[in-house]
Order: C-alpha cells, then structure tokens, then sequence
C-alpha cells in the first residue's frame, strides 16, 4: 500500500520492509471498545433483602484456663502447684 517516492536505492523487487501497524491498531481499538463495554457490567450491583439471623446460644462450658511453667531448674508447676514427677502432670 505504500511507495517509495524518490528513493534511488529501492528497485522494484525489493519488499517494504516495515511493519504494517494497521492491523496491530485495530486489535488495540477492539480490545479498547471491549474493556469500556464491560466495566459497567461489572460495577452493576443487585441488592438483596437477606434475613438476619441470631445465632443459637451456646450452652457449652467455658473452658478452664491451666497454667503450665517450666522455671529455670526444670521444676514444673501447675496453676502455681509443683509437679513431681510425669505421671502426676498426667
């Protein structure tokens, strides 16, 4: 589609060698027109009447807090207790 107008080196047998634009221009319009079309669908938003729901009481105990130390000459104490031996911390 194009011409090389005044240009002595170029025959007639030689190609143009740039790269055509156009279609590369057209996928970019395309892609351009597609991404305006879709935000709209996206922000579009639907609001729904859901119901609120209480949740069912708990009737389980609260659980009971222990305190296991280990000081630093390896006495082991329970709630503040010294432990004996492993069985007992069993």
């Amino acid at each position: 589609m194009g011409m090389n107008v005044g240009s002595e080196s170029a025959t007639e047998d030689e190609g143009i060698v740039d790269i055509n634009t156009t279609p590369l221009i057209d996928v970019m319009l395309v892609l351009l027109i597609m991404l305006i079309i879709t935000i709209p669908l996206q922000t579009h938003s639907v609001s729904l009447d859901l119901p609120q729901g209480n949740p069912p009481p708990s009737n389980a105990p609260d659980p009971q807090v222990v305190t296991v130390a280990i000081d630093f000459d390896n006495t082991v104490t329970w709630n503040g207790t010294p432990v004996m031996s492993e069985p007992e911390l069993q």
